[in-house]
């Protein structure tokens, strides 16, 4: 029988919802703060992971909805592999698109992950090649699904690819975003190339997905500030409403937000949207990390004198990105 079997199994004999089964394992491990020491902020966001984790179980996405619900409650120990064996403590994050807490560490991956394609096009600059900010926009229909995402995101590249036909090094990224409590799929481009008119650029949106609105112009910054610009969507969830957020989570389940064509995918490789990060060096030395067993609540690992090993990053985050 599955862990999640047995919390199903669990939930029927006690007359339960699969979700307060979930509730009820953080709060019977040992050492998390009593019930009782929880202040108005923790019910507030326990309630609201609640809510999203409903959403999700009703589409039967459990695991998200349990990793969700337990997103840096918990934490573990990791300790190097070098002469020195510094030891620091990560918490266990759910790695959901539309996390509060998981947002702004995408937003710093994917950062880091193509700021050098930048970089690079900024100090090898092609004659009549810039960097322009594009946006395409869908029909919005009141609700979103995973096929719709699909279709969307293969239109984008489609039509990049039609207009650049016989072009040769440029490259573009994107980020689907949702217009704050609704569902307006679009999607932001930064795009590396030669000169697109307006008006061509509509008309072979419109030919490839048969929308009519899209837009184009220089971008208002270069390089690295750019790419932070168009990255801030990722950072942020678009809705304070908790089942706007699972039905979120729900349409792009298997689906990617950020996306990379030709020069940005050949210099940055395959995207790491949504996958599960992890530490794999020491901050402080460099050697290989291991992960010690067991889970811990974070305030006992922070009790313990344990560092934050991300806490050299919180340092040098920019504060408009939080």
């Amino acid at each position: 029988m599955t862990d999640l079997d047995q919390y199903q199994a669990d939930a029927n004999e006690w007359g339960i919802s699969l979700r307060e089964r979930f509730e009820l394992d953080v709060h019977v491990r040992e050492g998390l703060k009593p019930l009782d020491q929880m202040t108005t902020e923790d019910h507030e966001e326990e309630d609201f992971r609640g809510k999203v984790g409903d959403v999700l179980i009703a589409n039967r996405l459990f695991s998200k909805a349990k990793r969700y619900m337990e997103c840096s409650r918990f934490g573990c120990r990791l300790q190097c592999q070098g002469e020195a064996k510094h030891e620091f403590f990560s918490p266990l994050y759910c790695d959901l698109r539309f996390c509060p807490r998981c947002g702004p560490r995408q937003y710093a991956r994917l950062v880091a992950k193509y700021s050098p394609v930048l970089t690079h096009v900024q100090t090898h600059s092609k004659r009549g090649y810039l960097l322009r900010e594009l946006t395409f926009t869908s029909k919005n229909t009141g609700s979103l699904i995973s096929e719709q995402i699909r279709r969307f995101n293969e239109d984008v590249k489609k039509t990049l690819e039609k207009l650049m036909r016989n072009v040769k090094d440029w490259g573009a990224i994107w980020c689907d975003e949702v217009g704050f409590d609704n569902t307006n799929l679009h999607a932001h481009v930064l795009f590396y190339g030669p000169y697109i008119e307006q008006e061509r650029l509509a008309e072979v949106w419109r030919q490839v997905s048969g929308f009519e609105v899209v837009y184009i112009r220089k971008a208002h910054a270069s390089g690295i500030l750019a790419l932070r610009h168009l990255l801030k969507y990722v950072s942020k969830p678009p809705s304070r409403n908790p089942e706007t957020i699972g039905l979120l989570e729900v349409a792009f389940h298997d689906r990617r937000r950020v996306h990379a064509v030709r020069v940005f995918y050949n210099f940055a490789g395959a995207d790491p949207d949504n996958l599960e990060s992890k530490w794999d060096k020491c901050p402080e030395c460099g050697a290989p990390l291991s992960r010690l067993p067991g889970i811990h609540r974070i305030e006992e690992l922070a009790l313990q004198g344990l560092k934050f090993i991300g806490s050299d990053c919180l340092k040098r985050r920019p504060k408009w990105t939080n």
